[in-house]
């Protein structure tokens, strides 16, 4: 009879399974469940999901979105991070945008303004916390989305590419303008960025078809991102493509269920089939003993993915004969047989998980335990009385869940994950007051939210994205909220179409996501180390607030212990002082500030008699090397009548026709016109160019000697009658510090005048001291000298809000009005929040365009219930 595992009080508390009946030390059970506690609430790990008003867009526009930042174990909101990090990253992983998000009493939200120039293309939207550095970039929120780009419509271009021969890839690209006639006769330079040997340009004319056709040469061994840039310098043209990878080899890895394939044994191998282009591969293939005995055969199941069983026998090995779709023929080994150890089975049936445990070692089973841990929390320790049992699927968290072989000496003997589906989740549903809609009517929605026992959830934190069904496409296999937070987030590596494992409950959909488990090897958390006690010290702190930092350095470049550190920002007129410690640093926090804030920082040591230098620290931010995936001929348009209405919409509010220029020299020359001095001509002493010819060479403070009058003792200089220095502009800008201008010399300058007494008094009180004017000759400019205790810095602060417009058309000269409403996103709102009665109310006038409205809605829920909804409104 299988042994039964009951759950009590699962969801409430931290749970395990203490049976008297099985000899079970309570010490041992209670000391993994410290460890793990301590991985997750001493050092708890934080995840954060992205929601956004659209899965597609065009340059000029605004990315929504929301951020749901939770505790990675309970999915709760209550991580303690209060600022996140949202980039925009392209094909070459340069960081297009970045912007910080701070939290305010509803969470996170912002958005990403896409420049009217961007090109148009595929990009990855990565969010993060700084403390979620710690856990490395694989567990950032990343998503692919696409840009098109019709603003600079003149010409359009497109790229095919043939199949490479010898290291050569034959290209055709083809230009048409506006009216999609070819662009005939003009010439086209093309430049490639990863050899620097070929990095010449070539120059092409366009055929009668508007095409050029060239060979690019390319190394199939060097993955390195590639891309090469066209213009048509005629026609102020330019664009940039990357080069795809045409390799079409691939590699097959083999994953024995639950680590490890032993000895004399039945048991499931997992596969998984990925290209050079980072996605799957489908294949099919025959599993070979070491005699050439053919035992097994398999093919893809999903994405690449699949399993087969295969008996094992001692002293044997195996090898797979596998051919992918496009016919390509490998040889791949399996993993070697192991003749100890011990494994996991697993089978789902009608609700249960059966598991199965085989034990080919010395070690007695009573010396074994089941740990059973979901995110980092523990839900089971439970001795190997028997080898076999089930395990209630609704007494489990949804998501992934580890179950493991330990022993009490903290060694882990293999592991295997299974998803765990739910239908607890919260249930949203929506009320229109109306069955149709026309265009630019008042839209009134009710949506209720209860949870799966009906009971009103009014502690919800939800967004909600309205958009034109018919322009804007949703992606129904994409990333969501439950797709997220409950499966790709705990998983390195990319997964495809994560949504569809959530599809429905059907024996093939679990096929799927079991097959996903079992080769998906890297997770968030790793067991053997949490069970030995082996915790990753965090390098990253948590961002409650904001601060600045740096060092400060003595003349003999040491560390200056004890310096002031004086900050003055314009930020509402913020001053704070601070002190370096014993290894010369500073901490300037207790401060907020949004972008584009500057700072000064003066540093200064007392009673000495040399300067001391001030390092502010930089903002750092972690690496980016994406992927981001590729149709292999482009084709630039998820959706063309989206992209065309964008650019109407986009002029419409007032856009700046955008041209991308190729590369352009400007050249110009100083004009220095004084007659429009409006001291020309009242100076008491006046040098001219020619006088300063016969001095040629010498420095500007010295020259100042053969003036009469004036007075100069290093670097003070004076007019006769003060004993202060004397206001100094140059090209008329006033010099704050004559170190500025001690540089200069008689070569540099057009003329000298010099201002004393009453024809000083031009220049009001700041004349006081009198005045030296100087005018430089053309070409020369003043370099201003930054003492090294004085820095000025801009830090990244957080984004001011910004919300989304909705028009409203509730009087006549409103509702009448002539320019169109082409909105693509008919209403977006980030702070949505359910009322006592679970209730959320939503109002918004629809658009011109009578197209029917996809309307979703994500959030969370205070005990950490994650909550979707997708439905749809009429428009006539």
């Amino acid at each position: 009879m299988r042994n039964i595992i009951i759950f009590i009080g699962l969801f409430l508390s931290l749970s395990i399974r203490l049976n008297a009946e099985n000899n079970i030390e309570p010490d041992f059970a209670q000391l993994i469940a410290n460890r793990f506690s301590k991985q997750w609430v001493s050092s708890l790990q934080e995840k954060v999901y992205l929601q956004t008003d659209k899965p597609y867009y065009s340059a000029g526009e605004n990315i929504w979105f929301k951020c749901y930042l939770v505790n990675a174990t309970t999915l709760e909101p209550n991580a303690l991070s209060q600022f996140i990090y949202v980039e925009l990253i392209d094909k070459s992983d340069s960081v297009v945008s970045r912007v910080k998000i701070k939290k305010d009493s509803l969470g996170f939200s912002g958005y990403l303004k896409l420049k009217p120039e961007i090109p148009s293309g595929y990009y990855e939207l990565r969010a993060y916390s700084y403390w979620m550095q710690n856990t490395s970039s694989d567990f950032f929120f990343k998503k692919i989305v696409f840009i098109g780009n019709m603003i600079d419509d003149r010409i359009t271009s497109k790229i095919t590419y043939g199949k490479p021969n010898n290291g050569l890839v034959p290209v055709l690209i083809t230009f048409s303008d506006l009216l999609k006639r070819p662009i005939v006769g003009k010439n086209v330079e093309i430049i490639q960025n990863w050899n620097r040997t070929l990095k010449k340009k070539i120059t092409k004319t366009t055929d009668k078809d508007g095409s050029i056709s060239l060979q690019i040469l390319f190394d199939p061994k060097n993955d390195s991102k590639k891309k090469f840039e066209a213009s048509i310098n005629d026609e102020k043209y330019k664009t940039k493509f990357y080069l795809p990878i045409f390799d079409t080899d691939y590699d097959v890895q083999f994953f024995p269920e639950s680590g490890i394939l032993l000895n004399n044994n039945l048991q499931s191998v997992a596969f998984k089939a990925i290209g050079k282009k980072g996605l799957s591969v489908g294949v099919t293939g025959k599993i070979y003993t070491n005699k050439n005995e053919e035992i097994s055969e398999f093919s893809t199941l999903n994405k690449g993915m699949g399993k087969f069983t295969i008996q094992t026998q001692p002293n044997e090995s195996y090898y797979a004969l596998v051919k992918s779709t496009n016919g390509i023929e490998k040889r791949f080994e399996l993993p070697k047989t192991e003749a100890e150890g011990i494994s996991v089975h697993l089978v789902y049936n009608r609700g249960r998980i059966l598991y199965e445990v085989v034990n080919q070692t010395s070690f007695p089973n009573k010396s074994l335990y089941l740990l059973l841990h979901s995110r980092g929390k523990v839900l089971v320790v439970q001795q190997l009385k028997s080898l076999d049992g089930q395990i209630i699927e609704s007494e489990l968290p949804p998501g992934i869940v580890s179950f493991s072989v330990i022993d009490s000496l903290g060694h882990t003997f293999c592991e295997r994950l299974s998803f765990i589906r739910s239908n607890t989740f919260p249930i949203i549903s929506m009320e229109s007051d109306k069955s149709t809609y026309s265009k630019r009517e008042l839209v009134n929605l009710i949506f209720s939210v209860k949870s799966s026992l009906f009971k009103l959830v009014n502690d919800g934190n939800f967004s909600i994205s309205i958009t034109d069904s018919h322009i804007v496409k949703l992606d129904s296999l994409g990333d969501n909220i439950l797709s997220n937070l409950l499966l790709s987030s705990d998983i390195k590596g990319y997964v495809e179409d994560p949504a569809a494992y959530f599809i429905d409950n059907k024996i093939t959909t679990r096929e799927k996501t079991d097959v996903l488990m079992m080769t998906q090897g890297w997770r968030r958390f790793n067991t053997a180390d949490v069970v030995k006690a082996i915790y990753k010290q965090p390098k990253y702190y948590v961002e409650e607030g904001q601060a600045l930092s740096g060092k400060v350095l003595n003349i003999f470049n040491k560390p200056s212990k004890n310096c002031e550190i004086m900050m003055i920002s314009p930020y509402k007129n913020s001053i704070k002082i601070a002190k370096t410690d014993s290894v010369g640093r500073y901490l300037i926090d207790g401060i907020e500030f949004p972008d584009s804030t500057t700072f000064i920082l003066k540093a200064k040591k007392s009673r000495s008699l040399t300067d001391v230098e001030i390092v502010p620290d930089s903002d750092e931010f972690p690496k980016s090397n994406e992927f981001i995936p590729t149709p292999l001929n482009n084709d630039n348009s998820p959706n063309e009548e989206y992209f065309k209405q964008s650019k109407d919409k986009y002029y419409y509010e007032g856009g700046m026709r955008v041209i991308n220029l190729g590369e352009v020299t400007v050249k110009a020359n100083k004009v220095t016109d004084t007659q429009n001095e409006y001291y020309s001509g009242m100076a008491d002493e006046e040098v001219k160019s020619d006088q300063l010819e016969k001095y040629s060479g010498m420095t500007f403070l010295n020259f100042l000697y053969t003036i009469p009058g004036i007075r100069v003792t290093g670097e003070s200089v004076s007019i006769r009658g003060s004993n202060y220095n004397p206001l100094f502009l140059v090209d008329n800008v006033e010099m704050n510090d004559i170190s500025d201008i001690s540089y200069l010399t008689t070569n540099d300058i057009e003329r000298i005048q010099v201002f004393k007494g009453a024809n000083a008094a031009i220049f009001g009180l700041r004349g006081g001291n009198g005045v030296i004017a100087i005018t430089l000759k053309s070409g020369v400019e003043v370099k201003k000298g930054t003492p090294i205790s004085l820095a000025h810095i801009s830090p990244l602060g957080y984004q001011k809000p910004e919300y989304f417009y909705v028009p409203k058309y509730e009087v006549d000269s409103v509702l009448k009005s002539s320019q169109p409403d082409l909105r693509s996103t008919i209403y977006w709102n980030p702070a949505l929040k359910s009322d006592s009665n679970g209730i959320i109310h939503v109002k918004f006038y629809t658009a011109d365009n009578e197209n029917n409205y996809s309307v979703v809605i994500e959030g969370i829920t205070e005990n950490g219930e994650i909550c979707r909804y997708e439905d749809y409104l009429k428009c006539k």
